[in-house]
């Protein structure tokens, strides 16, 4: 069979297979023109890279320049550059163009290798400072997280321009360290100063720094510059400036935004990450349900976000809806919503149904197995998060940050410090020693254990803290009976201008109740709407209602439950039945009961509470009445139970000994 009868049906696609099996790519190109093939750029770059391999020199330069406009491949480059097929040209091809492309490409590969060879074929060429090589080079090196070699490459641009000015905002932008926050600053405002006007690139990169509440200030300023400079606000602008406000704690600047800007997919995801980011869950929902009943296509990210919502409610039944609905419409092969799922699930006590999803993953990114590894520390399941850990290093998956911390916060649940020690040493030996998530996770575990010394030794070694830290920190100091030294560290973190959550009112309001500081905890109560627009939640009135039992103000706590703006749930009542119990208060303590036990009939504490407030008070014939009730109700107490660490303990036979050597270094 000749050639032409093997190949006549033939597609560019086969024909460009075929040559790489053929010794006479001269034949191939022939029929290629015979059958009307030849146009196609990727077949070119096939012949190109055959020419090269085969000592053709000749013929591949002739068809070099005969390309009207060349997309040069990495790998033909390095072939032409090899045959010296290319170099020494004389000016009429403008290599630089192609140069830079190729470096483009090996920056959306992410392909360090290739781009720093191609890198070292521009300086033996001579263009390395040409201004489309050196922006791709910014680039490249700050997508391969090159940051020093991307800031060097800038620096030794002489020609600045918008684009190489964009290149390196945008390669800092991708860190969030202070110092590469005030590089990225630094020349946004020198480019100002030479007169070197931005445009809505160089805004969409630049507004990704400001990424807390006390850089709203400096977002603001930088949108003021955009309506200064008369930038158009086009949709990935919008959707960035909406973020930013979403990420700085200013929701009703983004949705004042998202009234004035056209909103786009990308958009309307930002106002629902924006709303679950600032604890605005409900109103989140509102939204999602409304983008499905208008026009908007949903993608995924939406659903996404519309299942963290829920998460964020604890909200099961929406969130299964959710997950009905993305079913229906294909979503669950996306690794987004299924981790955000696994969260969810984790959120609501239900491991099995997130184990599920995570095995039903084909392709577990790193953010899949920290959704695990939290699900498992949220639940106290200590030892399966950190049995799961070891297995994502028995797969040479290098855990990051968020994994390393999740596994930190997961031996805190059964405050194995030996664990948590080890994953401290890991964490350290993997560079990740200094993150910000891992240090807030240290701080939380050495707490947890009781270490409260060695927490606040990891707490001021810290460059960089943000809210996490401090609530980790004054929870650390409240659960200890340091309470006074965690209203210390409070009055600290407001005067250095850190604005608090609602976990760090948990923390405050706690200990003014152990210490029996009435009138402090009523202020701090106030001010969390009146000066921090924080509506109190269910634990901050159960604190409250704390404070006031254990002062004896038990009136003014049972005024405080009939004037929320909700219907209060056992917390709260369990927290006033503890007071009536140490009170002695008979009569309250036997009403609080009966709510908690018409709420959940099968928690014994109630009936335990009940009886020993009878005994107490020698009313044997009612302590009897509620035992029988509690054993018709086939309610029962199970037994206490604690354990302690051991070292140097030779005793192999427990079932779980080996799942409990948790990390090894």
């Amino acid at each position: 069979m000749s050639l032409s009868d093997e190949l006549s049906p033939i597609s560019s696609d086969e024909l460009s297979r075929y040559l790489k099996h053929r010794k006479n790519p001269r034949a191939v190109s022939r029929l290629s023109l015979k059958l009307g093939r030849f146009p196609s750029t990727f077949l070119r770059d096939g012949f190109l890279r055959a020419y090269a391999s085969l000592s053709m020199p000749a013929y591949a330069r002739d068809l070099f320049d005969e390309m009207p406009h060349p997309n040069v491949t990495v790998a033909s480059l390095k072939e032409l550059l090899a045959r010296r097929v290319v170099h020494g040209y004389d000016g009429q091809l403008p290599l630089a163009s192609h140069l830079g492309t190729v470096i483009a490409g090996c920056s959306r590969a992410r392909d360090l290798r290739s781009g720093q060879q191609t890198h070292c074929a521009a300086v033996k060429l001579g263009v390395e400072r040409d201004r489309f090589v050196s922006s791709t080079l910014i680039a490249m090196y700050g997508k391969c997280g090159k940051l020093n070699e991307s800031f060097s490459t800038f620096l030794q641009t002489p020609q600045k321009d918008t684009v190489i000015c964009t290149s390196i905002i945008t390669s800092l932008a991708t860190s969030r360290g202070d110092q590469t926050r005030e590089a990225a600053l630094t020349v946004f405002r020198d480019m100002m100063g030479d007169r070197i006007w931005p445009v809505d690139r160089t805004f969409v990169s630049l507004i990704k720094l400001f990424d807390a509440p006390e850089r709203l200030g400096q977002g603001k300023q930088v949108h003021g510059c955009v309506l200064k400079l008369g930038v158009q606000v086009d949709d990935q602008l919008g959707s960035a400036l909406i973020s930013m406000y979403g990420r700085c704690g200013s929701v009703g600047e983004a949705v004042r935004l998202s009234a004035r800007v056209n909103m786009d997919a990308v958009s309307w995801t930002s106002l629902l990450v924006a709303y679950t980011q600032n604890g605005y869950d409900l109103r989140a929902i509102d939204l999602f349900r409304s983008m499905i009943g208008s026009n908007v296509v949903v993608d995924r990210f939406m659903v996404a976000s519309a299942i963290g919502a829920c998460s964020g409610m604890e909200k099961l039944r929406l969130g299964e809806e959710i997950h009905g609905y993305s079913l229906r419409q294909g979503f669950l092969a996306d690794v987004s919503v299924c981790n955000a799922l696994i969260t969810l699930y984790g959120r609501c006590n239900l491991i099995e149904k997130a184990e599920r999803l995570f095995k039903m993953l084909r392709v577990k990114d790193m953010i899949s197995w920290t959704a695990l590894l939290t699900c498992y520390g949220q639940n106290g399941c200590g030892e399966e998060a950190i049995v799961l850990f070891r297995e994502m290093l028995r797969r040479g998956i290098g855990p990051a940050k968020y994994c390393i911390s999740g596994a930190i916060r997961a031996s805190s649940t059964i405050a194995s410090l030996a664990a948590g020690e080890q994953l401290h040493c890991r964490a350290m030996k993997t560079g990740n020693g200094d993150d910000l998530s891992v240090h807030n996770s240290l701080i939380a575990m050495y707490a947890k254990c009781g270490c409260v010394e060695l927490a606040r030794r990891v707490f001021e070694l810290m460059n960089c803290r943000d809210v996490v830290s401090w609530n980790a920190m004054i929870t650390g100091f409240s659960q200890h009976g340091r309470e006074g030294e965690a209203l210390e560290l409070f009055d600290k973190m407001s005067k250095e201008g850190i604005r608090p959550d609602d976990y760090t009112f948990v923390g405050v309001l706690v200990s003014c109740s152990r210490l029996g500081l009435v009138a402090h905890g009523c202020s701090y109560f106030g001010a969390m709407s009146a000066e921090h627009g924080l509506e109190p939640k269910m634990e901050h009135y159960a604190c409250m209602v704390d404070l006031f039992g254990r002062a004896g103000k038990l009136q003014d706590a049972m005024e405080l439950i009939n004037a929320m703006p909700f219907e209060p749930d056992q917390l709260v009542w369990e927290a006033l039945l503890a007071s009536c119990k140490i009170h002695g208060n008979v009569d309250l303590v036997k009403s609080v009961a009966q709510r908690i036990m018409e709420m959940r009939p099968e928690d014994p504490s109630p009936y335990i509470a009940l009886s020993t407030m009878y005994a107490s008070t020698s009313m044997w014939e009612r302590k009897a009445f509620v035992q029988t009730m509690m054993k018709d109700a086939r309610v029962r107490k199970d037994p206490g139970k604690s354990w302690i660490e051991s070292q140097q303990v030779s005793d192999h036979s427990h079932h779980s000994v080996y799942s409990l050597q948790m990390v090894g270094i």
